[in-house]
């Protein structure tokens, strides 16, 4: 499908022609930010201002819609605070908060950002011979990617799936489990990846990455699971579920280096154990230019600052 008209289905039919008649790449758009009575926003490879504004009533149709008409329907996803549509786009939402059965709410939604999701095929191209053991065939480090939001940390993830799933580096592919919670990594539409996760891959959606990798771990026997996300201590429980059950393990985290991640708590254990044999670092750059670093389990430097970029 295009990307003008997947920028166009975010939107209700009175709301669409406005989008349309843009004139700029939308190939490269990240984000689209919209506020209450304020202009839109994009994010590309600059900040573009667009020149119109949604009123209260705009938002409410714009959330409608995203919800299918059902807003009652999705009360979970008013209470994380996101939702995540067809095509792995995921769409933050915030306003007014309200308590609901001891939880909070979004009951008026006033602000959106509305992420939008990237397939780049074979952007990990250049990461994957460092993610094999150099003496075992077949055998896949367990890595950990680091990045501050927005850069990638997702899209690689997605990519390095794909590849240790079709098989790459004169490598066989293997079985590859995913827990896939809110369905952004795989772009799941109930329950099923609309975007390329590799022909041996398995896909876990809903619930949460320990149930997740249980059902994987008993029952389609992985030799990778991979994860998106790492944020809670249930989450840093799940890898060391997945590592002591013989897989390897594929996970992304928040952080700007392996210094930064060590100061988390829910981290700290996974580090201690030795868990994680290789660490990708992203980064980027006035440019909006994407890097990344590889380094072993002791921090040892494997791979300098590279593009991060599909090889020609």
């Amino acid at each position: 499908m295009k990307r003008e008209k997947e920028l166009s289905m975010f939107f209700p039919d009175r709301l669409r022609a406005e989008w349309e008649r843009l004139r700029f790449d939308k190939n490269k758009v990240r984000e689209i930010r919209i506020r209450a009575n304020q202009p839109v926003m994009i994010l590309a490879e600059e900040e573009i201002t667009l020149a119109f504004v949604y009123r209260d009533r705009e938002l409410e149709d714009i959330f409608q819609y995203l919800c299918h008409d059902s807003v009652y329907a999705y009360d979970e996803e008013r209470r994380q605070g996101y939702l995540t549509v067809e095509g792995g786009h995921r769409i933050g939402i915030t306003g007014e908060l309200v308590l609901s059965e001891g939880r909070y709410i979004v009951k008026y939604v006033k602000y959106m950002n509305i992420r939008i999701a990237h397939e780049m095929i074979n952007i990990a191209k250049n990461v994957m011979p460092y993610l094999y053991h150099e003496c075992v065939k077949g055998q896949v480090f367990s890595t950990l990617i680091i990045s501050p939001p927005g850069i990638g940390k997702t899209t690689l993830l997605r990519d390095i799936i794909r590849l240790l799933s079709d098989g790459c580096c004169g490598q066989r592919g293997c079985n590859v489990g995913v827990v896939d919670e809110r369905g952004e990594l795989s772009g799941a539409y109930r329950g099923s990846a609309s975007l390329d996760c590799g022909k041996r891959t398995d896909l876990v959606t809903g619930g949460t990455k320990k149930y997740g990798i249980d059902i994987l771990v008993r029952t389609f026997s992985p030799r990778v699971v991979a994860i998106d996300e790492i944020g809670k201590y249930e989450d840093a429980d799940a890898v060391l579920h997945a590592g002591v059950s013989g897989c390897s393990v594929l996970a992304t985290v928040h952080g700007s280096s392996i210094a930064d991640i060590s100061q988390k708590e829910e981290i700290e254990k996974i580090l201690r154990l030795k868990l994680i044999d290789r660490f990708i670092v992203l980064s980027i750059n006035e440019r909006m230019d994407r890097y990344f670093q590889i380094f072993d389990r002791e921090g040892k430097q494997l791979c300098g600052k590279n593009l991060l970029q599909v090889p020609a």
